[in-house]
């Protein structure tokens, strides 16, 4: 598995995007291995998903804010940058169902989910069963008409 970086873009969609970005990536030795972009022509918005192999590019990546701010504020850029080596924290929320629960936990084990599942949350018992399979703790968060806002923050925490 290759050390890599993946960085988010969104911001108003223009000229030059997608040339900026790569020449940027190109500047510091960066080997683009994915890069997906949609732009959204009723909101006039660009995203982009672009991930380039660590090895060998020569920019620290505790520099690459700075390092790429000029470019953020050119286009107006909102953007994150996260490392492939670090697992991100997950909770699930489901429902009755247990079909995508199902494919999840299966993603999950195998690999292919690359995070960290510490919980599984729901407002039904349904899917409990399953969460024991994969020994993931299942925590039941019943959902009362007059008590929703709590129950919502109390999942949020």
């Amino acid at each position: 598995m290759h050390h890599t970086a993946v960085l988010l873009i969104s911001c108003p969609d223009q000229k030059g995007l997608v040339a900026a970005i790569a020449d940027f990536l190109l500047r510091h030795d960066a080997n683009i291995l994915h890069a997906d972009q949609h732009q959204d022509a009723e909101l006039k918005l660009f995203l982009m998903r672009v991930e380039w192999d660590l090895q060998g590019f020569d920019l620290d990546l505790s520099e690459f804010a700075g390092a790429f701010q000029p470019i953020a504020e050119r286009f107006g850029m909102t953007w994150r940058l996260a490392e492939s080596s670090r697992k991100p924290r997950l909770a699930v929320f489901v429902s009755k169902f247990d079909h995508c629960l199902a494919d999840l936990l299966y993603r999950y084990q195998s690999g292919e989910l690359h995070c960290e599942l510490p919980i599984i949350v729901s407002n039904h018992e349904d899917t409990r069963w399953l969460a024991e399979a994969y020994h993931i703790p299942y925590q039941y968060l019943e959902m009362k008409k007059d008590a929703k806002h709590e129950t919502e923050q109390i999942q949020l925490a």
